[in-house]
């Protein structure tokens, strides 16, 4: 089952990675802030759609049975783009893997709801904020209903034209 949840999780990331960005190639993001701090990756800057993969509240301990990891992918799609500013929506899947006795792991659903903002004289980098609803199950069947949010940084790589 978890395999299952995996080949999905991957499969949703690799559809929005052929689509190719005009200028910028993949961004880093960096969320510093908000419910669920961590780092993230984005497939593209100018295209309508993208992906965007993150690790957030990755609480690993020295103790190999203790710890909580929470991971996205999502398909999103960009609703208002311009030249500084860009507001999207997506849908993705959400897991929270859990390695502490008694506790389960969670799988899910989240659709994020963001803005970038570039502000700077450079423009492959900017600021991000975003909020997301999402929904977890666990194996015994109970249901997480949950509102993240994070802001933070992004930066995306200018792509190297090929001779």
């Amino acid at each position: 089952m978890v395999l299952k949840k995996i080949v999905l999780f991957l499969s949703l990331t690799s559809l929005c990675l052929k689509f190719n960005a005009q200028n910028y190639g993949v961004g880093i993001g960096f969320y510093p802030t908000g419910v669920e701090a961590g780092l993230g990756l984005r497939t593209s800057k100018n295209n309508l759609f993208f992906a965007d993969i993150r690790v957030t509240k990755a609480n690993l301990y020295t103790n190999p049975s203790l710890g909580l990891l929470v991971n996205e992918a999502s398909a999103v799609f960009r609703i208002v783009q311009y030249d500084k500013v860009r507001l999207h929506l997506g849908i993705g899947a959400r897991t929270e893997w859990n390695f502490t006795p008694n506790q389960q792991s969670r799988y899910g659903f989240i659709t994020p709801l963001g803005v970038e903002a570039f502000p700077f004289p450079f423009q492959n980098a900017g600021l991000f904020f975003e909020t997301g609803f999402y929904t977890t199950f666990s194996a015994d069947k109970t249901v997480n209903l949950g509102l993240r949010s994070v802001a933070g940084f992004v930066f995306y790589f200018i792509k190297k034209e090929k001779v």
